[in-house]
């Protein structure tokens, strides 16, 4: 009997040591400063992304009390750009022509707030400059964009299209739009719609080194870019210096790995972008957030001449944790560990429990864990709650075997 409780004492001490041995599974960890309250922010440091894996699955926040190690949940927001595109009901008028263009006037009974209008052309390539106007009576007329330029581009090497008006919030019952051109634009349809957008939060990565090639023979541009530390990209906007027109294929790769050749290092890049680089639109691609610290670039010209790039940004959406810390404890950020999956937390699941204000709260500076670090050899029954409990435990153990014995006899 006296075994069975020195193993029951022993796996209990043993779970002890696990649970105080979590952090070790991990790289880095960094002390969570001045936290006062139940609910924090915590907004992850763009030199955390370099230790943890992509999808950040490996983060964790530990609490340390004097006679325990507990895990604090929270919920991991990404703050990227987001659309809410309210579609208003219209009809259309009446349309007509003359020496000016092709007109079109369109009614919204309720005289609701819109700022975008899509145009859907039976065209497939053309050049238009458009006007649009508002009105409240049909009799005067307030221009709200003139000489607004829609294009569409379809051949072998390239497919554009830009046709969407976009414009600061407007509520006329009637919205005229003229376009400037001699024959017909074959407009069969229109969406008009409010777009109401919260714009992202960025991390701008800083660049080492940027080496921009021509290749004649292929008529490329390529931008090979170093940043200075590994990050977590997620866009790319490129200042483009030339002012005439230009619309050419763009793609976006990050670095994947590199390996020794006879020739040197090679490094193997996988696509993330492609699209078009126009001068009609703000030169900035977004796509799926990835760790890396080279980008390239490529800009096919086809058959023109190669446009100047000014400069080049890099960024990453910013991630904040909102966390919740149920007991008093010294807690830390910890992360960095391949084989963490990553975690369920029941606030992830209700996030309607998070209040509308939450304290935002800093962090310490790195540590690196030490993994072989032996722990602290203290007396085994320094905690009075695991002396009472095993006393108990004995107590009754020991009345049991006497019980049992009183029966026999």
């Amino acid at each position: 009997m006296i075994q069975r409780t020195n193993k029951l004492v022993f796996i209990l001490l043993l779970l002890s040591s696990f649970i105080n041995a979590q952090m070790n599974l991990y790289n880095q960890k960094r002390e969570i400063e001045n936290s006062t309250a139940q609910w924090h922010r915590i907004i992850l440091p763009m030199a955390v992304f370099s230790e943890t894996k992509n999808n950040l699955a490996d983060i964790r926040i530990y609490g340390i009390t004097k006679n325990d190690t507990i895990e604090a949940p929270y919920i991991l927001n990404v703050k990227n750009s987001t659309s809410k595109n309210q579609p208003v009901a219209f009809r259309l008028l009446n349309k007509s022509n003359n020496s000016k263009g092709y007109h079109y006037t369109y009614e919204i009974p309720n005289a609701q707030v819109i700022n975008a209008i899509l145009l859907n052309f039976d065209t497939k390539n053309f050049d238009y400059r458009i006007t649009l106007q508002g009105s409240q009576d049909q009799v005067e007329w307030f221009t709200i964009s003139d000489n607004y330029r829609v294009v569409s581009i379809e051949n072998t090497l390239t497919t554009y299209k830009f046709t969407k008006l976009k414009f600061p919030n407007s509520s006329y019952r009637y919205f005229k739009i003229t376009v400037n051109s001699k024959n017909n634009p074959n407009l069969n349809g229109a969406q008009i719609s409010k777009n109401q957008v919260t714009p992202a939060i960025y991390n701008t990565y800083p660049i080492k080194k940027t080496i921009t090639f021509y290749n004649k023979n292929s008529k490329q541009t390529t931008l090979d870019i170093d940043l200075k530390h590994i990050g977590l990209i997620s866009t790319v906007k490129i200042n483009i210096k030339d002012t005439i027109d230009y619309y050419r294929p763009i793609t976006i790769a990050y670095a994947l790995d590199s390996v020794q050749t006879e020739k040197g290092w090679k490094v193997n890049y996988r696509n993330t972008f492609s699209g078009i680089v126009s001068s009609l639109e703000k030169n900035e691609f977004s796509f799926n957030s990835n760790k890396a610290k080279k980008i390239k670039i490529t800009i096919n010209h086809q058959d023109n001449e190669p446009i100047e790039i000014a400069a080049v940004t890099v960024q990453g959406f910013q991630y904040e944790l909102i966390t919740r810390f149920n007991k008093p404890a010294k807690y830390y950020l910890v992360y960095g560990n391949n084989l963490a999956i990553e975690p369920v937390y029941d606030i992830q699941l209700i996030p309607n429990l998070v209040p509308e204000v939450v304290k935002t709260i800093s962090l310490g500076k790195p540590i690196t864990i030490d993994k072989n670090a032996k722990p602290e050899k203290k007396p085994l029954f320094e905690n009075k709650n695991w002396l009472w409990a095993i006393m108990l435990l004995m107590i009754a153990i020991v009345g049991w075997f006497t019980l049992k014995m009183i029966r026999k006899s």
